[in-house]
């Protein structure tokens, strides 16, 4: 069971075009085939892209679920307690760069008791960018991380590497843009076997671990 399955309020934060607004449609269309439409919640804290509200919409209504606008934290108390029956709330935020000094205004936006913050990381990233992201964004605060455009990334070995320094849970990742088929729950083998190429494996056989040494090495604890 991921920690989407166990329910509650999560909003996706990143730069942009990491993907957030995409990813809540794969969670969510995840969680409509098991639970329905009325448990679900949609909300959009992103008033800066008019786009990025009608692209959210556009799956909403696919869903059947109403996609509705916090322009700001007032309003998004509000949303969420006119939501507090509904099993799930997922709520899609600006993508601002890491070293925008917007960062800051975002967090203060969610800082609202029910919510947990998910950090979607690009797993095509640089080393670097990825440790500006992660501080940035206040990785160490957040429910855990997602991983997107994966199929795009010539190896997972330094998205990975922060994750583990870091201590941070990984949640799901994305592979392509199709909506459901390309999220999935983490699949911690998988995962290893594209970061390492079948070269290294066969000449460091030590690396293999077992399922259980992989889970508590990648997910931690955060349900």
């Amino acid at each position: 069971r991921t920690l989407f399955d166990a329910g509650g309020v999560f909003a996706l934060i990143g730069p942009t075009g990491v993907g957030k607004t995409t990813s809540i449609a794969k969670i969510a269309a995840h969680h409509v085939l098991r639970h329905g439409p009325r448990s679900l919640a949609l909300i959009t804290a992103d008033v800066y892209r008019i786009g990025a509200q009608e692209q959210l919409r556009a799956f909403g209504r696919m869903l059947g679920v109403p996609v509705q606008v916090a322009q700001d934290r007032e309003v998004l108390q509000r949303l969420l307690k006119e939501h507090e029956g509904c099993r799930l709330v997922l709520i899609d935020t600006a993508g601002i760069g890491q070293r925008d000094d917007r960062v800051g205004q975002l967090t203060s936006a969610l800082e609202v008791s029910q919510v947990r913050r998910v950090l979607v990381m690009n797993a095509a990233a640089q080393p670097g960018s990825l440790e500006e992201v992660l501080g940035a964004f206040g990785a160490r605060d957040t429910a855990g991380v997602l991983l997107s455009k994966v199929d795009e990334a010539v190896g997972l070995g330094a998205c990975l590497d922060a994750l583990v320094r870091h201590r941070l849970p990984l949640l799901g990742y994305a592979d392509g843009q199709r909506v459901p088929e390309d999220y999935h729950a983490v699949n911690f083998g998988r995962l290893v076997e594209m970061a390492l190429d079948r070269q290294t494996v066969t000449r460091f056989p030590a690396l293999s671990m077992t399922d259980n040494e992989l889970r508590n090495l990648f997910e931690g604890s955060h349900v």
